[in-house]
């Protein structure tokens, strides 16, 4: 029996899948706003973010949340040690390729470096932890098929 360190653990990779769907999911869209130019196709998509009480709703949701993901990251980053140009590609990221893509990438990341660090530390989704997880991802496996089926 080997005792070498697995390269990826099974969170590790659903947590980089995820980061793939989002950029899959998100850019597909993305392109219909680019076509406009930078500014105008930002201006665009901010217009219709915010066009109706749902998009404004959910445009906030994620604003607000990706605020306190940011605060989490950048303190969970520091703790753990993750070099600041890491923290700030991760942001960066965020911003100009999309938070779906960049903060599981992020997690992937934070999840290896206390495998790898703090063995005793690490933890995996267990038992009922996977039907909620599956719901989770079955959500966003929906939500990206819809966006790869309305590309602009």
């Amino acid at each position: 029996m080997s005792n070498a360190t697995p390269r990826f653990t099974t969170t590790e990779l659903l947590l980089i899948a995820l980061g793939l769907l989002g950029l899959a999911g998100t850019w597909a869209q993305a392109f219909g706003y680019l076509a406009h130019g930078l500014l105008a196709g930002n201006v665009l998509f901010w217009q219709e973010a915010v066009a109706t009480p749902a998009s404004t709703f959910i445009t906030v949701d994620i604003l607000v949340l990706a605020a306190a993901v940011f605060v989490c990251m950048f303190a969970e980053g520091r703790r753990l040690g993750l070099g600041a140009g890491w923290l700030w590609g991760y942001f960066a990221a965020s911003l100009v390729i999309g938070i779906s893509f960049a903060v599981p990438l992020f997690l992937a990341h934070r999840q290896r470096r206390i495998r790898l660090q703090r063995p005793g530390e690490a933890g995996d989704p267990a038992g009922a932890d996977w039907i909620a997880i599956g719901i989770a991802v079955v959500i966003g496996l929906v939500a990206v098929a819809y966006s790869l089926r309305h590309v602009p």
